[in-house]
C-alpha cells in the first residue's frame, strides 16, 4: 500500500518576536497560514527506513523528515519501517517552511500507514522535538502559534485568498535576521487578537492593515537580493498587502483575485526577480493524493 500526501507551504500574516527565552529560543506570536504550494510526500511499508528525494537534500539523518520518522519508530513503533521519497516544490530556505511542513505530513501519513491513530496532540509533541514551526503543519489551515512555535490554537479558515509568492533565488539565513532584529529590541510588542476576526471581513482586504512582521525589515538587510527584489516590486498593480514571510525571503502578495495573481506571477517571472507561484489560502486537514 502507497500513501501520497500533500505538505503545504506557509505564510505569517502576522509574526511578533516578544523576545529571548532562557532556553536560547525566541518567544515568538504568530498567525501561520497554510496555502496551495505543496510538496509530495510518497510512503509504504518497508523493513527499514527509508529517505529519498527528487533533489540532494544531503544526508537523510540530518533531514527533519527522517529525524520526526525515526522518533516515531522508536516511541511508537519499533521494528517498523518505511520507504518515504520526497518530490520538492516549496524553494528551501524560502520562509514557506517547507522541511517543517514535510516532517509533520510525514508523520500524519505514518500513522495511518502504521495505524498507529496517535491523534493530532501526540504529533505535534512528536514533530515539535525536530523543529519549532512543525507542529503548525500537523493541521494547517490557519493558526495562532506561540511559544517557539509549538504552541497551536487552530483559527476559523481563511479560505480560497489569492495570493503570489516570490522566492528571488536567495536563502535568507535565519540565525542572521535574528541576530539583526537583536540589535533592535527597543519596540513595544504587538497583539493580533483582531485576526480572530478575519473570517469576517469582507474579502480580506480590509484587513490588510493588520498584516504585520517584525522579521521583516532585519530580512531586508540580511539579504541584499531580498532587498533589491523588495525595491523593485513596491509599485505592483492591484496589490492589497506586500509582506516578506517569516525570516525570509519569499515575498507574499495578496491580490483582489486569481486573474490577477496570474498576471502578477507572469510579470515576475517575466522580469526575471525569481520564482513566482500563484496560491491560494487553504483550510486545515491533510491533503491526500
Amino acid at each position: 500500500m502507497t500513501l501520497t500526501i500533500k505538505a503545504p507551504a506557509k505564510i505569517n500574516w502576522f509574526l511578533e518576536i516578544k523576545g529571548k527565552r532562557p532556553d536560547g529560543y525566541h518567544e515568538i506570536l504568530t498567525i501561520m497560514q497554510a496555502v496551495s504550494l505543496y510538496d509530495e510526500i510518497n510512503i509504504d511499508h518497508a523493513d527499514d527506513l527509508q529517505l529519498t528525494c527528487d533533489v540532494d537534500l544531503g544526508p537523510p539523518e540530518t533531514n527533519l523528515v527522517y529525524r520526526a520518522a525515526t522518533l516515531m519508530r522508536q516511541q511508537h513503533a519499533p521494528g517498523r519501517g518505511a520507504n518515504i521519497h520526497l518530490t520538492k516544490r516549496i524553494p528551501h530556505g524560502a520562509g514557506l517552511g517547507g522541511g517543517s511542513s514535510d516532517a509533520a505530513n510525514a508523520l500524519v501519513a505514518l500513522d495511518r500507514l502504521w495505524g498507529l491513530d496517535l491523534g493530532a496532540d501526540e504529533l505535534r509533541r512528536l514533530v515539535s522535538q525536530v523543529g519549532s514551526d512543525c507542529a503548525f503543519f500537523v493541521d494547517g489551515g490557519t493558526a495562532q502559534c506561540t511559544g517557539r512555535g509549538e504552541i497551536v490554537e487552530q483559527l476559523p479558515d481563511i479560505v480560497g485568498l489569492d495570493l503570489v509568492l516570490l522566492y528571488p533565488d536567495d536563502v535568507c539565513p535565519t540565525a542572521l535576521v535574528y541576530a539583526d532584529l537583536s540589535r533592535y529590541l527597543t519596540y513595544e510588542p504587538l497583539d493580533c487578537y483582531l485576526f480572530h476576526q478575519l473570517p469576517e471581513i469582507a474579502g480580506f482586504s480590509q484587513g490588510a492593515g493588520l498584516v504585520m512582521n517584525r522579521l521583516q525589515e532585519s530580512a531586508l538587510r540580511v539579504s541584499k537580493k531580498l532587498r533589491e527584489v523588495w525595491e523593485g516590486t513596491a509599485h505592483e498593480e492591484d496589490v492589497a498587502v506586500r509582506f516578506v514571510s517569516g525570516s525570509g525571503s519569499t515575498i507574499a502578495f495578496l491580490m483582489p483575485n486569481c486573474a490577477a495573481a496570474s498576471s502578477l506571477k507572469q510579470k515576475l517571472e517575466d522580469r526575471a526577480l525569481g520564482r513566482a507561484f500563484a496560491v491560494q489560502t487553504v483550510p486545515r486537514g491533510a491533503v491526500w493524493g
